[in-house]
């Protein structure tokens, strides 16, 4: 077998590898090993396919890596869930940490509840944490909690 055909099979392989893992690495792998199949078809040595492959597969990678990172980006702002964090919440049924008990209502939704001390019904609490699909809540003062008028969508979160 051809040395080109080595290159262009392996540089296939690749981009089929590519299309599995959506990493933007292969990709790039890929098409050097393609372009080092093209240079093989004009130059023989197996040396100077190996240097175009290793400095194709460097500069693509190099170039496109702003491309990598706005496309992988880390997610910049929090999912729904931790966006409950510092939300404030109504106490509907006692916090009960012996007994493991209590729920709470932040904006239309209830959430089962958690607090290290015991809080009683209509009191308002901010979250604090989540574990799992329960919200770990502290009470607040008279001060923080909103008015009676005021409803948790229209209270200052912290």
């Amino acid at each position: 077998m051809q040395p080109w055909m080595i290159w262009m099979i392996a540089g296939v392989v690749l981009l089929i590898l590519e299309l599995v893992s959506m990493t933007f690495f292969l990709l790039w792998i890929g098409v050097a090993a393609l372009i080092a199949g093209v240079v093989a078809i004009v130059v023989p040595t197996a040396w100077v396919q190996w240097l175009v492959f290793a400095l194709a597969s460097v500069a693509l990678l190099i170039a496109t890596r702003p491309l990598a990172r706005s496309i992988h980006g880390s997610v910049t702002h929090p999912s729904n869930v931790d966006a409950m964090i510092g939300r404030r919440a109504l106490v509907i049924e006692a916090i009960d940490p012996l007994k493991n008990t209590g729920r709470v209502r932040v904006g239309s939704d209830e959430w089962r509840a958690r607090a290290e001390q015991a809080i009683a019904e209509e009191v308002w609490t901010e979250v604090v944490s989540l574990e799992g699909t329960t919200l770990i809540v502290k009470p607040l003062t008279d001060a923080e909690a909103p008015s009676s008028e005021q409803g948790e969508s229209e209270a200052p979160a912290q």
